[in-house]
């Protein structure tokens, strides 16, 4: 089930940046995502539009920093759960060695 999920969810993906891809291409390929930033030639047009290069410069910043903050949390994560496992197989190693019988001391 849980690989079935997977192969749907990459399907999805490779949907989406195909269709974001014929998008761009369609509009000659100096399409900066229209429907999120809009974008102009005259900078004084509004104060909502901006210019390409701005418009993918903000582009990139936000995704630096999104991919930044996954890649924290995973990594966080990873880490806690390794010292979390290491702390479980010492638990698990010490109730071993209380619960084992003890030899017979001859003095």
């Amino acid at each position: 089930m849980r690989r079935l999920i997977l192969v749907a969810a990459l399907v999805m993906v490779l949907i989406v940046g195909g269709g974001l891809t014929a998008q761009i291409a369609a509009e000659g390929g100096s399409a900066t995502f229209p429907w999120v930033i809009r974008s102009t030639a005259n900078p004084d047009a509004s104060a909502l539009d901006m210019t390409p290069w701005k418009a993918e410069q903000l582009f990139l910043v936000l995704a630096c920093v999104v991919f930044n903050l996954i890649g924290a949390g995973l990594t966080l994560t990873l880490v806690f759960w390794f010292l979390n496992w290491q702390v479980k197989k010492v638990k698990a190693e010490s109730r071993l060695e209380a619960a084992a019988p003890r030899p017979v001391e001859e003095t």
